[in-house]
C-alpha cells in the first residue's frame, strides 16, 4: 500500500527528515541535505542494474497523484526494455528539435541565404531585387512561418495573386522560394519535396508563364535601318554616344562595357580582354576589335579623366547604368530600340545575310553554346574566327573607312 499522504510530506520536508521516503511503487520523495528541498526518484531494474530516475521537483504542479501516475508510465517502459532516463533525453531532444525547427521562419532562413549567397551575384539589380522582392510579396504571406511547415498551398497564396498580372515578377519570386527552400533542406531545417518546385508540381496548378504574359523582346533596329542609326549616332557628342557606338559595334552587353578599363584593352592584338567579374557567364573573355571598335577606343584617349574607358567626362568615375539608353530617347528612339536589343541586330544581320557559323557568332555574343560535356574538351575561345566576324560586322557597320568620321566628344 502506498505509504505516503500530503500530510507527511509536508511534515517530512518541515522537519528536513533527509534521505529518500518510500510509497510503494518504486516511487520515493527523496529530501537532500542541508536545504531541505523535496523531489521525486524512481528506482527500477533493467538489464541486471538498478539504477535511479529523478524526475521532477516535489511543488504545486508535480504533487504525489502527479508522481505516482509518472511512475505508471517509466514502469511500462521498463517492461519495454527502455530506460526512462533515456526516453526523457530523447524527448527533450526532440522537444529542443521542434522549438529550433520553429525558430526557423522563412523570412529568418531567407535573410541567412541572401547573405551568404549576395557575393556571388554580380549584378547590382539583382541584389536589390532579391531581399526587395521577399519583402514585398513573400514575408507578408509565409515569412512567419517555420520552413518545415511551409506546403505548396503556402506557396500558391504567394503567387496566384500576382501570377497572371505581374508574371515576370512571379516567375522570379518562385524560383527564389524554391532556392530557399532547398537551402533550408540541406541545413536540415526541412524535410521532403520542394513545394515550390515548378516541373510536376506547380505546373499541374498554374498556368504556363507563357500562357498568360507573352514575353517582349528588347527592341532593337533592324539591321536594315542600322545605317541611319548610326550616322545620327556618330554626329552626336558624348561618352554615352560612344559608349553605344562601341557596344554596337562589340555586341556588347552594357555591364562590361561601362567596367571596360585602359588596362582591359591589348592595342599591340587588337583585344578588348574582359574579366570575368564583369561577364555575365562569370568567365573570362576575350573581344576582337575591329577597325572602327579601335578607332572609338584611340578616341576616348582625349576625352578620358581615369580608369574607365567610357568614364564620366568630368568626375572619371563609372558612368550610369542609363547613359547608352538616354542617348537613344534623346534621339528620338524610345520604345524603339534599346542597348540590349543591339546585339539581335547583330545575330540578325549574321544569320540572315552571312555564311558564318551560327556556333561562332553565338560565342561572339558570350552566349553558352557548349554543354557541361563539350565544355570539358573545348579549351579554346574561337578567337580568330570571331575576328573575322567582328571584323566583317565592322565593315558592315561603316561600309568604307573614308566614311568613319571624326568622332565628336564632350560632355553628357
Amino acid at each position: 500500500m502506498p505509504k505516503l499522504t500530503i500530510k507527511k510530506i509536508e511534515s517530512l520536508i518541515k522537519r528536513k527528515e533527509f534521505g529518500r521516503h518510500p510509497d510503494g511503487n518504486q516511487l520515493y520523495l527523496n529530501i537532500r541535505e542541508p536545504e531541505g528541498t523535496a523531489s521525486w526518484v524512481f528506482r527500477f531494474t533493467l538489464h541486471g542494474k538498478r539504477p535511479w530516475h529523478g524526475f521532477g521537483a516535489y511543488d504545486s504542479h508535480h504533487g504525489l497523484q502527479w508522481a505516482r501516475e509518472q511512475v505508471l508510465e517509466f514502469k511500462a517502459l521498463v517492461k519495454k526494455g527502455i530506460d526512462p532516463r533515456d526516453h526523457k533525453r530523447e524527448e527533450q531532444e526532440s522537444a529542443r528539435h521542434v522549438n529550433n525547427l520553429n525558430n526557423n521562419t522563412f523570412q529568418k532562413v531567407a535573410q541567412c541565404y541572401i547573405k551568404e549567397n549576395q557575393a556571388s551575384w554580380r549584378s547590382e539589380v539583382t541584389k536589390k531585387q532579391w531581399p526587395n522582392s521577399l519583402r514585398d510579396y513573400v514575408y507578408p504571406v509565409i515569412g512567419s512561418k517555420p520552413v518545415h511547415l511551409i506546403t505548396i498551398h503556402d506557396v500558391l497564396s504567394v503567387l496566384r495573386p500576382i501570377w497572371t498580372n505581374k508574371t515576370t515578377t512571379a516567375i522570379r519570386v518562385r524560383s527564389r522560394i524554391e532556392n530557399i527552400l532547398d537551402y533550408s533542406t540541406t541545413l536540415g531545417m526541412r524535410e521532403g519535396n520542394n513545394p515550390a518546385v515548378w516541373r510536376g508540381n506547380l505546373n499541374t496548378v498554374l498556368p504556363a508563364p507563357t500562357k498568360v504574359h507573352k514575353v517582349k523582346s528588347h527592341p532593337a533596329a533592324s539591321y536594315t535601318e542600322l545605317h541611319d542609326f548610326l550616322e545620327e549616332l556618330r554626329a552626336r557628342k558624348g561618352v554615352g554616344a560612344r559608349a553605344l557606338e562601341f557596344t554596337i559595334l562589340t555586341g556588347s552587353r552594357t555591364r562590361p562595357l561601362l567596367l571596360a578599363k585602359w588596362e582591359d584593352i591589348d592595342f599591340d592584338n587588337a583585344i578588348w580582354n574582359c574579366p570575368e567579374d564583369n561577364m555575365k557567364s562569370g568567365k573570362f573573355f576575350r573581344i576582337p576589335l575591329s577597325e572602327p571598335a579601335m578607332k572609338i577606343i584611340n578616341n576616348q584617349k582625349k576625352y578620358s579623366r581615369g580608369e574607365y574607358i567610357f568614364g564620366h567626362e568630368q568626375t572619371g568615375n563609372m558612368s550610369s547604368n542609363n547613359c547608352m539608353l538616354y542617348t537613344i530617347y534623346r534621339m528620338g528612339y524610345k520604345g524603339k530600340v534599346t542597348t540590349h536589343g543591339m546585339r539581335s541586330t547583330m545575330r540578325d544581320w549574321a544569320g540572315e545575310t552571312t555564311k558564318y557559323s551560327e556556333r561562332i557568332v553565338e560565342v561572339c555574343l558570350d552566349h553558352t553554346v557548349n554543354s557541361a560535356a563539350e565544355a570539358a574538351y573545348q579549351r579554346g575561345d574561337y578567337l580568330a574566327k570571331r575576328r573575322e566576324i567582328m571584323d566583317g560586322w565592322g565593315r558592315f557597320c561603316y561600309p568604307t573607312v573614308s566614311k568613319v568620321i571624326q568622332l565628336q566628344g564632350g560632355s553628357l
